[in-house]
């Protein structure tokens, strides 16, 4: 499969579409930032409150964009070819859209692309006791019909994550009671500044210039927009009946892993693999992790083609719609009683470290 990957990349980048630094992603960013840059002047000056509302709205959706077209690409080092200059935008994100660099490079990159859907590993299936997302969490009555209260959960996400869940990781050391997270004197330093940056420029000033009653419901719309879009998009990806939880298997390599544990959805609409970043070719984004995602519709065919000769499951969801209903009945399954054992600890984590 790499090798068949890196012959594609190769006639690509031949024709100047880069694996690393595709200058299509850094036209898209630039669209992207300019969609954001917008849709907050727009919510600053708006005159009625349903101005506001649709201001709020596009704003939501441009800063989920960023998030997934920007951000993410920048940490994992694809929007440029110059490091330096991914840092840069990076942190230039994380102002924009206010969460601490550090913790999510170590919760995203670190632990979920090690090891996706490993409770105990894998940070995304953490929701402090709220939702049980693996049959490796005990079941607990307070799951009962979880697929209703994700309907209100998944809204308070972003909320929860830049306000609380960031300074509890740098006050307490520990991104969650599995995975100690110490941060150096410049990296607090930054993620303070980038925080209070973010407060200052972007939680504060709707409150000076429009109405209080209309900067809240702004404020309460934005953030569950953005909450429920950059949540279902990543469950969609790996959080459905056929997906799996056990951990790396003996004997097989770390793709096989990605394979069982991840999900495409949507991969025939130009406008989600836009509007994603390409995460909902989540295979191969998991497959190629270093590599643009302005490549992974074209990587999509040789990643079947080859599952397919070695007889290995290709998890291909569907549409967007279809995804979403597989994630409930997920949800749904989860939520009733089961003797499935708690791992409370990370002890099973020991053969891949």
């Amino acid at each position: 499969m790499k090798a068949a990957a890196t012959d594609h990349l190769a006639v690509e980048a031949s024709r100047g579409r880069r694996s690393v630094g595709d200058p299509r992603l850094q036209r898209k960013a630039a669209v992207i930032v300019l969609w954001f840059a917008l849709s907050y002047g727009a919510l600053l000056v708006a005159p009625t409150f349903a101005a506001v509302m649709l201001a709020a709205l596009s704003l939501a959706f441009a800063a989920s964009a960023l998030g997934f077209g920007v951000f993410h690409d920048a940490n994992h080092g694809t929007l440029f070819q110059r490091p330096a200059s991914n840092l840069r935008a990076a942190r230039f994100c994380s102002v924009l859209l206010g969460p601490s660099r550090h913790f999510w490079v170590h919760k995203h990159q670190g632990l979920h692309h090690r090891q996706p859907n490993v409770f105990g590993w894998d940070d995304d299936l953490e929701t402090r006791g709220r939702l049980r997302l693996s049959p490796a969490c005990a079941w607990e009555p307070r799951y009962r019909r979880q697929e209703l209260k994700a309907l209100l959960y998944y809204g308070l996400n972003t909320a929860e994550w830049l306000f609380w869940k960031d300074l509890r990781c740098l006050v307490g050391g520990r991104l969650n009671k599995w995975h100690a997270v110490e941060l150096g004197k410049r990296e607090r330093a930054e993620l303070l500044l980038s925080k209070g940056s973010y407060v200052l420029l972007f939680v504060l000033p709707p409150f000076f210039l429009l109405p209080f009653l209309w900067a809240a419901a702004a404020f309460i719309l934005f953030h569950f927009v953005l909450s429920w879009v950059l949540a279902i998009v990543f469950q969609l990806a790996h959080l459905t009946p056929d997906m799996e939880f056990d951990g790396v298997r003996a004997g097989d390599d770390w793709a096989m892993h990605q394979l069982r544990t991840t999900a495409d959805f949507a991969t025939g609409s130009r406008f989600a693999t836009w509007f994603t970043g390409g995460l909902n070719h989540q295979v191969e984004h998991h497959l190629f992790p270093n590599v643009a995602h302005t490549h992974y519709s074209k990587l999509r065919p040789i990643v079947c083609a080859i599952a397919q000769r070695h007889g290995v499951q290709y998890h291909d969801l569907g549409s967007t719609s279809s995804a979403f209903g597989q994630h409930f009945a997920l949800l749904q399954a989860l939520g009733k009683p089961s003797t499935a054992p708690c791992r409370e600890d990370a002890t099973h984590m020991s053969q891949v470290l």
